[in-house]
């Protein structure tokens, strides 16, 4: 085995995304640092010959794999799966955790371990994940939800696996969104809209009846004024990506704006929190 690997701008990503990820499908690897423009990309190839091709093709480098580089490979990677309620597991890989995961009625969520704009592993990430799951056990399919800074897309994905009938999911990092696609394609989500762009300035039309950020603190509170002329009535917003020494600011601008805060859940040195607005709480 042999693997092709180039380290490319996001320019030259966001114009090729598409193509790589049609013909190479899961022999390619995006690996993405938080921050950094640049990605590195790998396509593992059966033969030398092939790996060749793509450096003529495309530039980069290739080099030869050790002999158990799957094995190797599944003794880095390997991690316990993320277990959300009863109707959800997150796995890193489709078949290396696929035996540990095993349930009669969780569904599988893959979200690869390169994916650095969200796995499930953060704190911030599974907080959200788990009151995304419990404010929906009782929803009837066909509610409506908004992701902002939606990331790898998990809990974009995650939403439609528990009933969401529209999904928009908004981000301003062009390779989180090109993530995000790749990863609803990779798990049969097609329900969802994504959108790339600043979450302040997008232009939001109808209404929703979960609103998920697992943003910066800064930016939710510039939002909840856009986002309370969109909810539904009984509508629930998640917000995470809080600090604890964030937490009284954040909860005072909540009550400011008239949302009630119903939960918070505290992890570590990060909080997440569900709030709705005060009148449409006793509606």
């Amino acid at each position: 085995m042999h693997r092709w690997k180039k380290r490319v701008g996001a320019h030259w990503w966001r114009v090729r995304c598409e193509n790589l990820t049609e013909r190479f499908r899961d022999s390619l690897a995006v690996i993405e640092r938080p921050g950094v423009e640049c990605v590195t990309l790998e396509i593992s190839c059966e033969t030398e010959r092939d790996a060749r091709k793509l450096v003529r093709e495309f530039g980069g480098r290739m080099e030869r794999l050790r002999r158990d580089w799957l094995q190797h490979f599944a003794r880095r990677t390997r991690t316990k799966p993320l277990r959300i309620g009863s109707r959800l597991v997150v796995l890193r890989s489709p078949g290396i955790e696929a035996a540990a995961a095993q349930t009669s009625h969780a569904r599988r969520l893959v979200i690869p371990a390169e994916a650095a704009f969200g796995t499930g592993e953060h704190a911030t990430t599974a907080m959200c994940l788990r009151l995304l799951e419990q404010i929906t056990h009782q929803f009837q399919p066909g509610w409506r939800m908004l992701d902002a800074g939606t990331g790898s897309g998990i809990l974009a994905i995650a939403g439609s696996y528990f009933g969401a009938k529209r999904v928009l999911a908004i981000d301003s990092d062009p390779l989180a969104g090109a993530t995000a696609k790749r990863n609803a394609r990779a798990n049969c989500v097609r329900n969802i809209e994504f959108s790339t762009g600043d979450i302040l300035k997008q232009k939001l039309t109808g209404k929703f009846d979960i609103i998920t950020a697992n943003i910066f603190s800064e930016i939710l509170i510039a939002a909840l004024p856009i986002w309370s002329r969109h909810l539904a009535a009984e509508a629930s917003v998640i917000l995470s990506g809080i600090l604890r020494n964030q937490e009284t600011t954040t909860s005072r601008t909540l009550r400011r704006h008239g949302f009630v805060i119903s939960e918070i859940r505290r992890r570590g040195k990060w909080i997440a929190l569900v709030a709705r607005l005060e009148q449409q709480k006793g509606s």
